[in-house]
């Protein structure tokens, strides 16, 4: 996902992540399937909310109080341990193009280096996790 200059301490905004979704989401979304996304508020913003509606996506509604939801965020999290581990160097980078380049290499490496038996644990684990978010009514469970 794309930083925003303008945006506050120049992370992400509305804008930046529909960029993103322009980018990489436009392509491969296939009509009928729903997209799974938090409630961030760059997920839920008008602006943001009118491109899906603009592209008819469809979206899964997401409980309110549940962030881990989404599968993905376990991969993020094994992903920084690999990187921490293996690239404990990257800690010390100056932002500057030659180390975007290493840390970008370095992030896919990470990627790639993702068990699919984690992955596949957590394909697994879905619907043990979506009975639990009902037996919360949508509020915070274990996952």
């Amino acid at each position: 996902m794309c930083r925003d200059e303008a945006a506050a301490h120049k992370g992400y905004s509305s804008m930046s992540y529909i960029q993103t979704l322009e980018e990489g989401l436009i392509f491969c979304y296939q009509p009928g399937i729903f997209f799974l996304q938090d409630n961030a508020k760059i997920h839920t913003s008008r602006a943001t909310m009118t491109w899906f509606r603009n592209h008819d996506m469809r979206l899964q509604p997401h409980p309110p109080h549940n962030a881990d939801l989404n599968p993905i965020e376990h991969v993020w999290k094994a992903m920084k341990a690999i990187l921490r581990k293996r690239y404990p160097h990257l800690l010390e980078f100056r932002k500057n193009e030659a180390n975007r380049v290493i840390f970008n290499d370095a992030l896919k490496a990470a990627w790639w280096a993702v068990p699919q038996s984690l992955i596949d644990k957590l394909i697994r684990s879905m619907p043990r996790c979506l009975r639990a978010v009902r037996k919360a009514r949508g509020y915070y469970t274990k996952y």
